[in-house]
């Protein structure tokens, strides 16, 4: 049984959502019916470069010519044929409906909050759930494995402990200039129901379960505080500008102890101003001190001199410190 979300996922990640008339002649039946009854495609206007409907060999701009009776019919210079009448269907075309994509996805995962457009037709966030007994921000996603796709990715980065939903391309593991997100294409764990778009549960679990898993394991390997500098110096090489991952902030939150001298540090590394609040931000939305704190003995972390009395005191110390204390 044809699956219309099949031609959709590779189409909403292109960078130019649109499909013509004559691509939509190749699907199977009921297809574009069915999507656009979905609302997740829309009619745009007219293609203003058309597929040369008698030899089919190569696309021309579409110009207008008046007819007897002074009526205008479009047509195409062809090479061989000269001109070519083109008919209005021809010139139709669809356009992947993002609000209505988005809207769908909150409302089958049973999401909190609303959809926002964090980056213009590129990153949305599509709510909040709690998912292995954490607040995490879903996001969707589209063109991460694009040439511009790191101001996506610093987008995504400051989100609360991120699941990425991506529609068809995933990006490779070292496009991430830290902690790896759960990220799932929707062209692997999606199926069309009476209901709409459905999403399987068990693929969300397993994601989350193999990040968590691969975090682990980079734990075993601390960061240190020259490691710390130079992914800080490529990450702003790669973004072309001081924008840092919170991944970072924490980081430097975990080995200078307080968020003023962690905002010195970064500071003095960017050769720009970063503030105390930034980095408080940060580490707000990680869930406060205490959680960033206590998560040291599994993220990868840099583990300062100055922390040992808090070493040496265990975790009572650790749960005890307000959020936000310097």
């Amino acid at each position: 049984m044809t699956d219309p979300l099949e031609w959709l996922w590779p189409l909403a990640d292109a960078p130019v959502p649109t499909v013509v008339a004559h691509h939509t002649a190749g699907w199977p039946e009921g297809v574009l019916d069915r999507l656009q009854e979905l609302g997740l495609l829309v009619e745009g206007e007219l293609a203003a470069r058309v597929l040369c409907p008698e030899c089919r060999d190569h696309h021309e701009e579409v110009l207008a010519c008046e007819g007897p009776g002074r009526t205008t019919y479009s047509f195409i210079a062809c090479p061989e044929l000269h001109r070519v009448r083109v008919p209005r269907d021809a010139r139709r075309q669809w356009a992947v409906n993002f609000t209505g994509l988005t809207g769908h996805l909150a409302a089958v995962m049973k999401l909190t909050g609303k959809v926002a457009e964090l980056a213009p037709a590129r990153v949305w966030r599509l709510g909040r759930a709690a998912w292995h007994g954490e607040s995490r921000d879903v996001v969707l996603a589209r063109g991460l494995t694009w040439g511009d796709a790191a101001s996506a990715r610093a987008v995504i980065t400051r989100a609360r402990k991120p699941v990425v939903f991506v529609p068809h391309a995933k990006p490779d593991a070292d496009f991430w200039s830290g902690r790896v997100p759960p990220v799932l294409a929707l062209d692997q764990i999606t199926t069309d129901t009476p209901g709409g778009i459905d999403v399987d549960p068990l693929e969300i679990l397993t994601a989350l379960r193999d990040a968590e898993a691969s975090q682990t394991d980079a734990g075993t390997a601390p960061v240190t505080a020259e490691q710390l500098t130079l992914l800080i110096r490529r990450q702003i090489k790669a973004e072309h500008k001081s924008e840092l991952s919170d991944d970072i902030y924490l980081a430097a939150y975990r080995q200078h102890g307080s968020v003023r001298n962690a905002a010195d540090f970064l500071s003095n590394e960017t050769g720009t101003t970063i503030s105390k609040d930034q980095v408080q931000r940060a580490v707000t939305r990680a869930g406060g001190a205490a959680e960033v704190l206590n998560a040291e003995d599994s993220d990868s972390v840099v583990r300062p001199v100055a922390s040992r009395s808090r070493d040496r005191r265990g975790k009572s110390l650790i749960q005890s410190q307000p959020d936000g204390e310097e």
